[in-house]
């Protein structure tokens, strides 16, 4: 972007920097006490129990015992915990503000930044591993995505209640936002490991620090070259989708990083008077926007390869704000959304969804269509269809195995009926040190061993690029759905010369058939089929296993003769710290020939 149009964007509007965030401003003015909006009395309903449940006990302590556990255990759930409890208070006591207005919630609001200011880095343990050494015993300087976050979230509150606040308190904390993150980043003399990657850090981290940048700096030659900077991270993160806006991080991620693509692009938008507007005018992020239709299958369930959670609702505020931009938007069903402020409490998002929220236009988007999406570059086929009256979804994919947040699962497949996700993609794990480190591919969720592929001589899929799929097939029509790669790379087996995999989707019977061609140099390899389920299954008889739910029934069906079956019990930790039983369904075929074909079949009981 031309530097002259953007400063003299800014210095056309400097005038208007009170006017900042004006859709919050407007409710601070007139709080909405009752509302004709079912959406945002279902958010006003959620908020008041989490405001009194945070007014009954005080502000917890962040001891140092539990700041040391990820050093000395790994872990990191004990100190997040307390940390993101002061986050996710925060974000209640602005929503309740907006909700009653905010001289009620003044003291605990006051205490809640002055606790945060007290903090001695707002940098998580986990993220401090990866600082410059060169910033040893300065860790208040560094800059991770919550250091950020803590930044905009607190330069946002005083913004929005800088009319009300104590003065100290907007004045401590607008200094400590400057000497901890705008100051380190404005005077760094090389770029943060961040600011060219392409994953969700550069659009966190980056656009968190543009919007404070924006809030706290009104002088727009001071301004721009920071801006300038964010702007260059943000080209970054969009590099990492592929060419038709695919998100290789998951639906999670992508509400993440690009969330704070948008948050950033709407502030600075309004910062140029609208003559700078990154969202609508890139072609890329137009295409970004539209991938969660690729993602959710029916109702909450989504696509969730990699580290990604099951089930997604949607986040009412940036998709408000992207419908109205764009009008090929369409979401799933209202009836199953998040969570206002999640376990982190990300305050952007939260806030967002209070001002943004434009009920009617979501509503008049609601329900995805019946169709099939298949994304080239990214080698995923996702369907939705309804037989017998049944709503089925189908996901499956290909790609490599060093994509980010990696697991090792080319060929992997979801299968769901009316809402049931008879075999299932795990998810995310507990994050840790090992989750993150060298023993990731050891954790069920991460390794080959946890999702529907194919075991080579009792061997799994290994980590890195190289180990890849090529798509050979992807068909799509009214009634089949067809998807076929070959999967030999994904494993370090030199006797493996052809491994086949295709997905035949029979979208009028309701049937999955999933075949697997395979050639080695040698007879006498094994081929075991595993099949990943939260339901428990039974060997009916050879040849069938059946899974059953509440009220429905799957069948899985195959070849006696050549496969036998066996059932296994693990347990898996998931990303909230509990523990699920999984089912492990392997069918073996041992002592195979140098070449030939395996299949199995789901169908609806």
């Amino acid at each position: 972007m031309n530097s002259r149009y953007m400063l003299n964007a800014l210095l056309d509007a400097e005038q208007e920097h009170g006017q900042l965030f004006h859709e919050a401003l407007a409710v601070v003015t007139t709080p909405i006490k009752r509302t004709e909006s079912s959406l945002l009395t279902s958010v006003y309903n959620e908020i008041s129990p989490l405001v009194k449940e945070f007014a009954s006990k005080p502000i917890a302590a962040l001891p140092f015992r539990e700041w040391d556990l990820f050093r000395s255990k790994g872990t990191r759930i004990e100190f997040e915990a307390l940390y993101f409890d002061r986050r996710r208070r925060l974000a209640a006591l602005v929503v309740a503000a907006l909700k009653d207005g905010v001289e009620s919630y003044l003291p605990a609001l006051e205490d809640t930044i002055w606790a945060i200011c007290d903090e001695y880095t707002w940098c998580l343990p986990a993220h401090l591993m990866n600082h410059d050494a060169a910033t040893e015993g300065e860790e208040y300087k560094h800059i991770d995505l919550f250091a950020s976050e803590t930044a905009h979230a607190l330069s946002e509150t005083c913004h929005i209640f800088r009319g009300q606040l104590n003065g100290l308190v907007v004045r401590r904390a607008q200094r400590e936002i400057m000497t901890r993150v705008l100051e380190p980043y404005m005077a760094i003399k090389r770029a943060y490991w961040w600011e060219t990657c392409d994953i969700n850090w550069s659009a966190v981290c980056a656009g968190n620090i543009g919007m404070t940048a924006i809030y706290l700096i009104q002088d727009s030659k001071a301004l721009m070259p920071i801006l300038a900077r964010v702007l260059a991270s943000m080209d970054c993160f969009l590099e990492g989708f592929s060419e038709e806006g695919a998100c290789l991080e998951g639906l999670g991620y992508w509400y993440y990083g690009f969330g704070y693509y948008v948050y950033f692009s709407e502030l600075l938008k309004q910062r140029t008077g609208g003559k700078i507007d990154i969202l609508q005018s890139n072609a890329k992020a137009r295409k970004v926007a539209q991938f969660p239709q690729s993602c959710f299958l029916q109702g909450n369930h989504i696509a969730n390869f990699s580290d990604c959670s099951r089930n997604n609702g949607i986040q009412m505020g940036i998709f408000s704000r992207l419908c109205e931009k764009f009008t090929e938007i369409r979401i799933p069903t209202l009836d199953n959304r998040p969570a206002l402020i999640d376990h982190c409490g990300r305050f952007a998002g939260a806030i967002r969804n209070v001002v943004w929220l434009n009920e009617d236009l979501l509503r008049e988007r609601e329900e995805m269509p019946l169709q099939t999406d298949y994304l080239p570059e990214a080698q995923w086929m996702v369907s939705r269809a309804k037989i017998a009256g049944k709503l089925v979804s189908f996901a499956a994919k290909g790609g490599h195995n060093d994509e980010p947040h990696n697991h090792n699962d080319i060929g992997h497949f979801i299968w769901i009926v009316d809402g049931v996700r008879w075999f299932e993609d795990l998810g995310a794990g507990l994050y840790t040190k090992q989750y993150f480190g060298d023993e990731r591919y050891s954790i069920l969720c991460n390794s080959s061993a946890g999702h529907s592929v194919p075991i080579i001589n009792g061997t799994y899929q290994e980590a890195g690029i190289q180990h890849r799929a090529q798509v050979l097939a992807a068909e799509c029509t009214d009634a089949r759905d067809g998807f076929k790669l070959e999967l030999s790379q994904a494993y370090a087996m030199p006797t493996l010369e052809k491994l086949e995999r295709s997905f035949d989707f029979d979208k009028v019977q309701g049937k999955l058939t999933i075949s697997d061609s395979f050639a080695f140099r040698e007879s006498g390899g094994s081929i075991t089929e595993r099949f990943v389920t939260l339901y428990k299954p039974v060997i009916v008889k050879n040849g069938e296993i059946r899974l059953s739910g509440t009220d429905h029934q799957q069948l899985l069906r195959y070849d006696a003769q050549q496969l036998k079956a066996s059932i296994q019990t693990v347990e898996h930790q998931n990303h909230e710290g509990g523990t699920e039983v999984v089912y492990l369904i392997d069918l073996l075929a041992d002592e195979v020939g140098a070449q030939g074909k395996i299949g199995v079949t789901l169908e609806m009981a």
